[in-house]
């Protein structure tokens, strides 16, 4: 008879279930944080969105007052975007241009780099900046 015994089910061991546990732990939170940026990534066009929608209602609001307006209510829209990521506001409105901005909310808030995003109309010139993207705005307004 041999005195090596062997398990008689085909189960796996408390042992073999924590190490598999653990590795599935450490995978997860190594790609956890890369996913979040790449969410946040996404929901900049949720921003973009809004900021474009002010735009488009802006130009058919001056087509028939002599000035920009600088409340959303004026042009019919909520102050918050599409999907509601950020809020909405015209910080500036002139004869010539205007200025909105979108504040991220909640998580989004996280998104340091593209913070507030903003569209700027002066002249018939679109500018979009965001306050702490640098010289590097584009990556901001890209997918």
């Amino acid at each position: 008879m041999d005195t090596i015994s062997h398990r008689q089910g085909g189960g796996f061991t408390l042992i073999e279930l924590m190490l598999v546990l653990a590795i599935t732990g450490i995978l997860a939170s190594m790609a956890l944080p890369s996913y979040q940026a790449h969410i946040r990534k996404a929901r900049r066009m949720d921003a973009q969105a809004g900021l474009q929608r002010i735009q488009m209602e802006q130009t058919r609001w001056r087509a028939y007052h002599d000035n920009y307006t600088s409340q959303l209510t004026d042009l019919g829209l909520q102050s918050s975007s599409p999907q509601n990521h950020y809020q909405l506001n015209i910080t500036e409105a002139t004869t010539d241009g205007f200025t909105a901005q979108a504040q991220a909310l909640g998580d989004q808030a996280r998104d340091l780099d593209c913070q507030p995003m903003q569209l700027r109309l002066l002249n018939s010139t679109t500018i979009l900046s965001s306050a702490n993207a640098g010289s590097d705005t584009g990556r901001c307004w890209k997918q």
